[in-house]
């Protein structure tokens, strides 16, 4: 496919960056050359900001719930329309199945479609206190939002936490992942088809994480922060933000639980078990990357799931017959490797455990799917998040039991119950330490539904009301009638 140029987007102009450098991205399949993208500095942060803020104060956006509830819907449709080629770019630049890629694209458009709809519904309270005095709690835009995504799932993210942001009435400025930078500005372009879109309330910069990126951290102008990113970088946001008072919202790690009793139905366990760990090759923060299962499963069950993991097939991205992608880089396959060579040494390896590189995979990022059976509790492979296709399985013997090793990492993202006993599952998915539990289901990720972490996975709630919600200030207004 034809290599790309992309611009950032300031004040609805499409720039390059002010000092002309640009950044290269290769399809971690064949490492091909995909896409050129603007390196930016603090001077092109400054000029998004500036925008935005000029947006927010000036434009009628924060005030006309009409306005943008049919931006947003136009901007929908335009992803719908152009939903083919938009999965293209973002396969290509991620490394994901082409049919994953159509999946994470309509799953998009939901985000877009549900805030869309959202938009109109921002609601306050009135309380008459006394005779002409009348109370109103005000809900009101934070104002202008800096939206950091990563590179898993680059368009999902953006949109799930973009939408709401600006339904709420903000004005944004995104830094997309450097990695996939591209493909995410191509979902920004469609804002040119839609000419009621207000100039400066969307804008983009790209670059690294530790210049334009930082530079939004710091910047006195923006006042919210919205990351989906890893732990060190959320804690790394949260001590620059606290220097201007802005708000943060995080979604970090994960190392997630999916909790499998024998009662359970086995045969539709099975195959989210199998999607839970090993799509997007195991690169998502709620990941089911700790298969935690009752003992007597063992001889049964993890054969049957052995297999079916062997049986995915690795492959190019564009081909409809790939059910195994690489993961993002040579940097990210060899962090994945060295907690691979550390499982092998304390647990036992019951599949995969090494690069892949026949057939044509050696010019990509390919890794073998790889289960490993009772590591210790202490083991990194058991309390590190791996962002990779390498699942852990721990067994338990009795519900306690199992509710302790799930519990038992410093993350609290997502996790996971199997049952026919409703009783003994919702017992235990109520005392689950995690933002999500779902239960006899694996990454029910809705856009109706709140999601977010518990612990060191991060703080606030994406998705539903609270996604948006979380973008609003709350204003007292006290109204003197003079009766």
């Amino acid at each position: 496919m034809q290599v790309r140029t992309y611009r950032n987007l300031v004040d609805g102009v499409w720039q390059e960056a002010a000092g002309g450098q640009t950044m290269e991205i290769f399809c971690p399949c064949d490492g091909e050359l995909v896409s050129r993208v603007p390196a930016s500095e603090q001077v092109d942060v400054d000029r998004a900001v500036a925008a935005a803020r000029r947006a927010f104060e000036e434009e009628n956006w924060a005030f006309n719930p009409r306005l943008r509830s049919q931006c947003l819907s136009a901007w929908g449709a335009a992803m719908r329309a152009n939903l083919e080629e938009l999965a293209t770019r973002l396969a290509l630049e991620t490394g994901k199945p082409i049919h994953e890629a159509r999946f994470e694209l309509n799953s998009s458009i939901g985000y877009v479609e549900y805030y869309a709809a959202a938009a109109r519904t921002l609601y306050g309270t009135s309380t008459a206190v006394e005779p002409g005095l009348l109370s109103v709690l005000a809900r009101e835009p934070v104002g202008v939002v800096a939206v950091i995504t990563p590179w898993n799932y680059p368009v999902t993210l953006l949109m799930r936490d973009m939408a709401p942001a600006l339904a709420a009435g903000c004005t944004c400025v995104l830094k997309p992942a450097a990695q996939t930078t591209g493909c995410t500005l191509a979902v920004l372009e469609l804002l040119d088809q839609i000419p009621v879109f207000p100039k400066g309330v969307v804008n983009a910069v790209s670059g690294r994480g530790g210049t334009a990126g930082q530079a939004l951290a710091e910047h006195p102008e923006v006042d919210m922060i919205s990351l989906t990113g890893g732990l060190e970088t959320g804690q790394a946001i949260m001590r620059t933000a606290a220097d201007t008072m802005k708000k943060v919202s995080l979604e970090l790690g994960g190392k997630s639980p999916n909790i499998i009793f024998a009662d359970a139905d086995l045969d539709k366990a099975l195959p989210f078990a199998l999607k839970a760990i090993f799509t997007n090759a195991g690169q998502l923060c709620t990941v089911g990357s700790r298969l935690v299962l009752e003992e007597s499963l063992v001889d049964t069950f993890l054969p049957r799931l052995k297999e079916e993991a062997e049986k995915l097939h690795p492959g190019y991205c564009m081909e409809e017959s790939t059910t195994l992608g690489p993961v993002i880089s040579q940097t990210q396959l060899d962090t994945i490797l060295g907690y691979i060579e550390e499982g092998k040494a304390c647990s036992q390896l019951i599949t995969g455990g090494y690069r892949l590189t026949e057939g044509g995979l050696d010019k990509g990022f390919y890794l073998a799917p790889t289960i490993f059976l009772n590591p210790p509790m202490d083991a990194r492979v058991v309390q590190e998040e791996i962002f990779g296709p390498v699942l852990v399985v721990q067994t338990f013997k009795t519900k306690e039991e199992a509710l302790a090793i799930a519990n038992g990492t410093a993350y609290g993202l997502a996790s996971a119950v199997w049952s026919r006993d409703i009783d003994k599952a919702m017992w235990v998915a109520r005392r689950l330490r995690a933002g999500s539990a779902w239960v006899n289901c694996y990454n029910k990720l809705l856009p109706e539904c709140e999601t977010g972490g518990y612990k060191q996975s991060g703080m606030d709630r994406a998705g539903g009301a609270e996604g948006m919600l979380k973008y609003t200030e709350v204003k007292h207004l006290c109204v003197d009638f003079g009766i």
